[in-house]
């Protein structure tokens, strides 16, 4: 079949900070689905056009992903596609949870729930012969008014299984995000994640195990990034890439064996930081330059609430030790617990201060469909415009801090943060860095 992927557009949000990356679920589809022998084309909104391609009628078949805050603009994209009498297909965390609200839509046929690329292989597979849908695993989709969800599929267990994620069909020269004012991309790694955060949904989405790729067939990745685009700064995009601080330690062995010479960054937590020194230096000797740890909060009870497993004292062991080895850390700090007062979060604006991580990202408390924070708030949302989920709005009515006060605090955490005197200087030090940082806050509305 003839199958074009979308990569639907979003500019609202932190997307304003000015960074984009390839949609990594769709491309490895896309390499899931050539390799069925079907032609796929992919067309990412965000960096090549704001248009749909204007013949359409070229396709058997559209495939769109969407999370959350792009599931409005999702599913008006659906509507154009099927004025031109084309089926759609809708994948994505928003829709693995909401499936009925595409569905009912008029606009999707079919939704695919959770991890894509063998669903929608077998998906397509049943459409091209035109047998009948009933015994495809992981889909969604109405069957005389009636929702029908096939039972989920099993989570795939060795990912190096896949191929590489098919970045040659996207317009790789348009990706702007930099690390070290050099070209970055994005690489995954694993996924699942044992940890369940009330306010995440990963678990839900990719399951509690932790399913990772071996060292070898990830450097063999990035090299072939390197070699083929010219591009020496990596993201890993993994929800926690450091789970196993052994596995982390032998892909830093790798890549200083193999000379990559590669900037990189990653995810990790502040417990694991803060137990594996060896694994931090690791890390810094081969080529990490910066580390994002999600500290939350400096209130236990908030803590215990989001059952991080954490303490604010390991955060600060946490960012001591990044900082000894001269790795940049980015802290994300959540504003908005269903109990916190005007007093509670300042204390965390305050605390975010004193940590002084080199990059700090404040969010306001958003439930996700998936997520348990999303099944406990269900009945005291202030809004179900999907749009406004974006960590920046105020979406659930909370019983001891105002959606108005609450947005005001979030900018106020960031100009606190940001505007003093020992941060205007690192500012004034490296201005290409932060300038874009600055806009993108300052727009943040």
């Amino acid at each position: 079949m003839r199958i074009l992927l979308i990569n639907s557009p979003f500019s609202g949000g932190y997307y304003k900070l000015g960074s984009s990356m390839p949609p990594l679920g769709l491309a490895y589809i896309a390499s899931v689905l050539r390799q069925g022998g079907h032609s796929v084309k992919m067309v990412d909104m965000n960096v090549s056009t704001k248009r749909l391609p204007s013949r359409l009628g070229d396709f058997d078949l559209v495939g769109i992903s969407s999370d959350t805050p792009r599931h409005n603009i999702s599913i008006q994209i659906a509507k154009k596609v099927k004025e031109q009498k084309i089926p759609v297909i809708m994948g994505g965390p928003h829709v693995t949870f909401m499936e009925e609200e595409a569905l009912k839509s008029g606009a999707v046929d079919y939704v695919v729930r959770g991890e894509g690329e063998y669903s929608m292989l077998n998906l397509v597979a049943h459409l091209s012969s035109g047998d009948d849908v009933k015994d495809v695993t992981g889909i969604s989709y109405l069957k005389s008014g009636d929702i029908i969800r096939n039972p989920s599929r099993q989570l795939i267990a060795d990912l190096d299984a896949l191929p590489l994620p098919a970045r040659e069909l996207l317009p790789m020269n348009k990706y702007t995000v930099k690390l070290d004012g050099r070209r970055a991309t994005s690489v995954i790694t694993s996924r699942g994640c044992p940890f369940n955060c009330s306010f995440c949904s990963s678990s839900e989405l990719f399951g509690l195990k932790w399913r990772a790729r071996e060292p070898e067939a990830i450097v063999d990745e990035v090299e072939e990034v390197k070699k083929r685009y010219g591009i020496d700064s990596i993201l890993f995009m993994d929800d926690n890439f450091t789970l196993n601080p052994d596995r982390t330690i032998r892909i830093c062995e790798q890549m200083n064996h193999r000379a990559l010479n590669i900037r990189w960054w990653c995810f990790s937590r502040v417990d694991t930081i803060a137990k594996h020194e060896d694994m931090v230096q690791s890390m810094a000797d081969a080529g990490v330059r910066e580390v994002f740890v999600g500290v939350e909060n400096p209130n236990q009870e908030v803590l215990d609430s989001y059952k991080k497993g954490i303490t604010a004292d390991i955060s600060y062991r946490a960012i001591q030790i990044l900082r000894k080895y001269k790795i940049r850390s980015m802290a994300g700090f959540i504003i908005g617990e269903l109990n916190e007062t005007m007093e509670m979060i300042k204390d965390t604006i305050k605390f975010a201060i004193k940590l002084n991580p080199d990059i700090a990202q404040f969010s306001i408390l958003t439930p996700y469909p998936g997520t348990r924070l999303f099944e406990s708030v269900k009945g005291n949302l202030l809004t179900r415009d999907w749009a406004f989920y974006d960590g920046l709005h105020a979406v659930i009515n909370i019983t001891r801090t105002k959606p108005k006060d609450l947005e005001k605090l979030a900018k106020e955490a960031y100009l606190k943060f940001y505007l003093r005197l020992s941060r205007l200087i690192r500012f004034l030090s490296n201005p290409m860095r932060s300038i874009p940082l600055f806009r993108g806050l300052l727009r943040l509305d």
